[in-house]
């Protein structure tokens, strides 16, 4: 089997310094995005009214976690689990093999998700739109053509207004169709770079 050559991108100019990350605006943005999701999960709109809650403080994703579990433990619901995605929040996950979830099951899912924000990390990541926008320019201007330079075409990418309404949850490595091996994606890493800049 011929082995393919990789080839460097060559590009001139200076790298920028990162952006400043987010604000504080920015997380309690974050934590209201997942709380207005949390809800329009439950499937509830309409049938009974969004409580008022009084959050506490912010807890960083262990202590949420067992927080979460012990909030949900008091209100009686010892088994469940919790579903998430970027792009629509929290939604409570029978473990009983039952689709059939009560309306106090749901709003105290809701108070209990709502008594707890996150200090966004990890998986809860929040970026800046000048960290998101900084990102979005490594793809085009060196990602993106330095992968096709080396036979790897990613899939189109979203627009810059697309790219920070999805909160960056765009990359051209994992848009590259599922054929790319492991050791092609190693060895496009190495050339062309890691998946997103250094943001810190």
């Amino acid at each position: 089997m011929a082995a393919v050559a990789l080839v460097a991108l060559s590009l001139s100019g200076c790298v920028a310094e990162p952006p400043p990350g987010p604000s504080g605006d920015d997380v309690t943005a974050f934590n209201q995005r997942l709380l207005d999701e949390t809800w329009a999960n439950t499937g509830l709109e309409g049938i009974a009214e969004r409580p008022e809650v009084s959050p506490g403080a912010a807890l960083d994703e262990s202590e949420w976690s067992t927080s979460m579990a012990a909030c949900m433990n008091d209100g009686g619901v010892t088994s469940f689990g919790t579903g998430y995605s970027p792009d629509t929040g929290f939604e409570f996950v029978p473990v009983n093999g039952s689709q059939d979830v009560s309306t106090a099951v749901q709003l105290l899912f809701y108070d209990c998700i709502a008594r707890h924000p996150m200090i966004p990390s990890g998986l809860f990541e929040v970026l800046s739109d000048e960290q998101l926008n900084y990102i979005y320019d490594y793809y085009k201007k060196t990602l993106v053509p330095c992968m096709i330079m080396n036979g790897f075409t990613p899939t189109t990418a979203p627009t810059r207004v697309e790219f920070l309404a999805i909160a960056g949850q765009w990359s051209p490595y994992y848009s590259v169709d599922v054929g790319i091996s492991g050791t092609q994606y190693e060895d496009i890493e190495r050339i062309c770079g890691p998946e997103r800049p250094e943001l810190y």
